[in-house]
């Protein structure tokens, strides 16, 4: 046979040896094709809560990564009010050299207190006791042991806290009632302070709900007009926790009795705010 012809029958068989060896494709029988995924559309920008800056998807797809865009703000609403209750924190405090005799001055202090604040039209169900406290005092010195001189502490009595909390409602009586109080406790008493409030914030929480709302609403539409979306409903809305702000009237009213009888404690109500905060999610159209 011809060297040309066998030559060209050997080229013939390695190639087509060759193409039954080729991979399979990695593309399965039946799977369909990836498709693209769908583009998420940012607006321009949208602001988040306390001011930043968030992308935010349209309405078609608020769901991004698990959190739901939109425009977060929150609104505040506030009343200025006068307060119609003081809350009066009165007690006793008495070191001895034992616990018996520092209780049992204490006991009697308290209950000359107490009676005073019955006797001037607190109500024994608005005296609660808040703190009572007995503890050892030590004095620090230094003893000489072995020509060391070694520093200890040494027990030199005990002392008992006895404090209560008494809402007053006649508030231009405060003065005279702290004085009073305080007279009965003797060199025992100690006043750790007057606290104003609002007994029953109620009547007052659907205007300052109303104020909130507004102020979110007022809010959310700056940023849309900021932003260049159109703002949607509301789609989540909070209400934080309310309550009056105090306004407290510090007095260590019991080292100053040691000095000298003062006159006449002078008391402040002053006024009050009472505040509401709602957090809330407007959507984007």
């Amino acid at each position: 046979m011809n060297k040309g012809v066998v030559l060209a029958l050997f080229i013939l068989i390695a190639a087509f040896a060759c193409s039954t060896n080729e991979p399979a494709s990695n593309t399965s029988i039946g799977s369909p094709e990836p498709t693209a995924l769908s583009p998420v559309y940012a607006s321009s920008s949208t602001f988040g809560e306390e001011g930043r800056v968030r992308g935010v998807a349209n309405l078609d797809s608020l769901h991004v990564d698990g959190a739901i865009g939109g425009i977060r703000v929150s609104g505040t609403g506030t009343v200025s009010v006068e307060p119609d209750v003081a809350i009066l924190q009165v007690g006793v405090e008495v070191f001895a050299g034992k616990v018996s005799t520092a209780r049992s001055e204490a006991s009697k202090a308290m209950d000359s207190v107490v009676s005073v604040l019955k006797k001037e039209g607190v109500e024994e169900k608005d005296i609660q006791t808040t703190r009572f406290n007995i503890y050892p005092r030590y004095d620090y010195e230094e003893v000489t042991i072995n020509g060391k001189r070694i520093g200890t502490q040494v027990l030199t009595g005990y002392t008992v806290n006895n404090t209560v909390k008494a809402k007053i409602y006649e508030i231009d009586k405060v003065g005279e009632i702290i004085d009073k109080g305080a007279d009965a406790g003797g060199d025992y008493a100690r006043i750790n302070g007057v606290d104003f409030t609002v007994d029953d914030p109620t009547p007052y929480q659907t205007e300052i709900r109303k104020m909130a709302v507004e102020d979110a609403v007022g809010k959310a539409q700056e940023y849309a007009l900021l932003t260049n979306v159109e703002l949607g409903p509301v789609v989540e809305l909070n209400e934080m926790t309310s309550g009056s702000v105090h306004s407290p009237y510090e007095a260590d009213y019991g080292m100053r009795m040691m000095a000298a009888a003062p006159p006449t404690t002078s008391i402040s109500a002053g006024q009050l705010e009472i505040s509401l905060t709602v957090n809330t999610l407007f959507a984007i159209k």
